[in-house]
């Protein structure tokens, strides 16, 4: 060993970061592990479609035929009048899938990589943010179908549009941030990926996704309904697409981007503080 060499003071491989620092220092660390980010999404982006015949055309294809089932179950059956109605409800379904599949990926993030994590060590918080800038990246690829409905709707085109890509970030980072609380506790007891797909399926219900926050309102409970977090970014993705200023009260917004940013500082703590003793289980 040369001279120089002998002088390079020794680093322990994994050694763990403060975990009070971790919210901030994670996205440093994604700045500084860029590329590996880059290269992991863009596995689990073409990972989702490879072998299929029709590609990426399914990130427009699925939020579509699920509109088509629900607009059958919802307008033709329960005859609502609403002609804006489907467009409504597949925005609903586009953002509201963001939100589902990035949380029940971050729950999942550090159990379904066990292979990778015992053969390489890098950062583990990258498998979450992957997961979430995957699953936001397809969700970006699937608001692409709003071109065609405004045109077939003859709707404005305004920089309200920009709520579309806001509001499918705001969805996105909901679901890491909550699903980081809980990610270290899946290693040891599989149950939580179960119970939370369970969530994100009864949650589907009980979000402005099938309906709206002007419906709500009608029903007389519009006001509870603003207190589940997704309803802003449900609302403004709509809004986006209509050109309208924001239906939702500020308050209720900075609510939502409130909720956004503790869950972020919590989820990133409990993650940190937790994914060293957790994957010894996996």
């Amino acid at each position: 060993m040369s001279g120089r060499e002998a002088n390079i003071p020794l680093r322990d491989v994994g050694e763990r970061g403060k975990a009070w620092k971790s919210p901030i220092s994670n996205l440093s660390i994604a700045f500084r592990y860029r590329f590996l980010v880059r290269n992991l999404v863009r596995r689990e982006v073409r990972g989702k479609y490879r072998n299929a015949v029709l590609g990426y055309t399914w990130t427009i294809l699925e939020p579509a035929l699920l509109t088509s089932v629900y607009f059958f179950l919802f307008v033709m059956l329960a005859g609502n009048p609403d002609e804006m109605y489907p467009v409504w409800v597949i925005l609903g379904v586009i953002v509201w899938g963001c939100f589902g599949k990035a949380l029940q990926a971050t729950v999942s993030s550090l159990s379904r990589n066990a292979q990778t994590i015992h053969l390489v060590y890098f950062p583990r918080i990258i498998f979450p943010l992957t997961a979430v800038i995957g699953n936001i990246t397809i969700s970006l690829m699937s608001c692409l179908i709003v071109i065609p409905i405004m045109f077939v709707y003859n709707l404005p085109f305004t920089i309200y549009v920009l709520y579309i890509p806001i509001s499918v970030l705001i969805a996105g980072f909901l679901g890491v941030g909550v699903g980081m609380l809980v990610a270290p506790l899946n290693c040891v007891f599989r149950d939580v990926e179960h119970l939370f797909r369970f969530i994100v399926r009864a949650g589907f219900f009980l979000s402005p996704v099938m309906w709206t926050i002007d419906m709500a309102l009608e029903k007389g409970w519009g006001e509870l309904t603003l207190l589940n977090p997704m309803a802003v970014p449900l609302t403004l993705v709509r809004d986006g697409v209509s050109g309208n200023a924001p239906s939702i009260e500020l308050a209720w917004i900075g609510y939502s981007l409130a909720f956004l940013l503790i869950s972020w500082i919590i989820g990133a703590f409990v993650f940190e503080r937790n994914q060293a003793e957790a994957v010894k289980y996996l």
